[in-house]
């Protein structure tokens, strides 16, 4: 009996030490901020003109992970996308899109999350 009960105390010890230092670890690993996306324009437009059709702009973040990054963006007339991995310091950036009809534009970046591709930022601008 006192055989039995010694092994299940040190049974208890051995998994307790395999517990204990990876909870200790996640409690202090640095928490990484949301990650961050922005349109930007070449040039300004000025108030109260319409952007023309085709104008570039470039869409950019950081905050990511190291995963390959998925940005969609859904304008009134199609949807593009581009992907590409993060830098070295979580940055994206892709200059590969344009205005096209008026309207309210939807920008999406999506990563890989436990093997599933999740929504991690978004934003949205209007074309007039």
């Amino acid at each position: 009996m006192i055989r039995n009960r010694l092994s299940l105390v040190a049974l208890v010890a051995a998994a307790a030490m395999l517990v204990v230092p990876a909870s200790n670890a996640a409690k202090s690993a640095p928490s990484k901020s949301a990650p961050t996306l922005s349109v930007t324009f070449a040039f300004a437009s000025p108030s109260g003109s319409s952007m023309p059709y085709g104008t570039p702009f470039l869409v950019s973040g950081c905050g990511y992970g190291s995963g390959y990054t998925s940005v969609v963006v859904r304008s009134p007339e199609a949807f593009a996308f581009a992907g590409q991995s993060p830098d070295s310091n979580g940055c994206v950036s892709f200059s590969n899109f344009s205005t096209n009809q008026p309207g309210q534009y939807e920008v999406d970046a999506y990563q890989d999350v436990h093997g599933h591709s999740a929504l991690v930022a978004s934003t949205t601008f209007a074309v007039s």
